[in-house]
């Protein structure tokens, strides 16, 4: 197996529908977005995350409260770079492989950033595909 896993370079409609929902999940964090609700309401209800080699796990309601401070302390993501791996779906799931670099901008233009690889787990519902779970490696620039 090669090194590096190159970038899938098209997508089918199914995968553009869970690239779309990515697309709504990382719009809530950014300047002018919706902030924690609308963050919130792209996860499902029994959504968990955990960063790899941490002994905690996020659900919900622990994320999404997390967010919520994060937000009011003034803080945002002013720039996201992501490179989609792949997006595989099959039947009401979709499992994901990509890697984000964010920016983020303080309340006093204070800025930091961050990497890291991400496995995700998402699944179609009423409302369309939700993020019932990640697990997040950081990495170096």
């Amino acid at each position: 197996m090669p090194a590096e896993t190159r970038a899938q370079e098209t997508w089918t409609p199914e995968q553009l529908q869970v690239l779309a929902a990515m697309e709504r999940l990382s719009a809530a964090t950014a300047p002018g977005g919706g902030g924690p609700d609308a963050y919130g309401a792209v996860l499902s209800d029994d959504f968990s995350r955990w960063t790899l080699g941490s002994e905690s796990i996020n659900d919900k309601a622990d994320w999404v409260a997390g967010v919520k401070e994060w937000f009011d302390d003034g803080w945002r993501v002013s720039d996201r770079k992501t490179r989609g791996l792949e997006i595989t779906v099959t039947g009401g799931f979709a499992f994901t492989r990509r890697i984000v670099h964010e920016t983020y901008i303080g309340p006093d233009g204070e800025s930091t950033e961050s990497s890291a690889a991400l496995a995700e787990i998402w699944i179609l519902g009423d409302a369309g595909w939700l993020l019932y779970m990640v697990n997040v490696r950081p990495r170096e620039y």
